[in-house]
């Protein structure tokens, strides 16, 4: 049985977990408050002030935001199959008592199929870039510039919603022999699932995006990610 994979800031912010199990009880319930209605400064204020050695609200609020990465951790990264929690979360955090053990078992078990119902029920309507027009536009000097030389990238994004074949050319669609009722429909298909947008930036931005996209798509093949789609879907 693995433990769950989780960063060393992350683990930094779970140390408040090595107190009362009591205590551990009121950060799990304002970690799923969080969930339901957003974070509670005053809340954390109060708990910062009644643990004494929590430091801040600030640290509280790491603590509540971390166990909900856990949640999700364990939502996403476990199987639907019958698993022993607890030795889990005990290989994730060997220092922890078997009583804050237990109320963290309780937290993920009981919580787990809220965060899957969320997942589930979201009604995402990402964008898939269909089409890409660009062009290199380049600014020469004049007296009332102070650089140069400017060199800029416009790009024209085709986004669509519809969950169609990626060879699909959506610009040039053969109209010839529809109906005006089969245009018209058409036209609403496109109104609705279809965006364009104008982009335009310097080169070093578009070198930044690029490596921003590859490291997502690095990510999109991870084990993680594709249990999330899982449960999308």
């Amino acid at each position: 049985m693995s433990s769950l994979r989780l960063s060393k800031q992350q683990r930094d912010h779970l140390g408040l977990l090595q107190r009362p199990a009591a205590d551990v009880v009121e950060l799990c319930k304002s970690a799923f408050d969080y969930l339901i209605n957003g974070p509670n400064l005053g809340r954390y204020e109060t708990l910062a002030k009644k643990y004494s050695d929590s430091g801040s609200a600030e640290a509280v609020q790491q603590t509540v935001e971390a166990l909900i990465s856990l949640l999700i951790s364990v939502t996403t990264r476990v199987g639907n199959g019958s698993v022993n929690m607890q030795a889990i979360l005990r290989q994730t955090f060997p220092d922890l008592g078997d009583d804050v053990l237990e109320v963290l078992e309780q937290f993920v078990t009981s919580k787990r199929n809220f965060v899957e119902g969320s997942i589930k029920s979201a009604n995402i309507r990402a964008y898939r870039l269909v089409n890409l027009d660009w062009r290199l536009e380049v600014r020469t000097a004049s007296r009332s510039l102070l650089e140069q030389c400017h060199v800029v990238v416009t790009m024209k994004l085709y986004l669509h919603t519809e969950p169609k074949n990626e060879n699909r050319e959506l610009l040039a669609v053969d109209i010839s022999g529809r109906s005006e009722a089969e245009l018209k429909a058409m036209q609403e298909d496109e109104r609705l699932h279809r965006k364009d947008l104008l982009v335009q930036t310097d080169v070093s931005s578009l070198v930044h995006m690029i490596k921003t996209l590859e490291d997502a798509l690095a990510e999109s093949k991870t084990r993680r990610i594709r249990n999330i789609v899982d449960a999308i879907h």
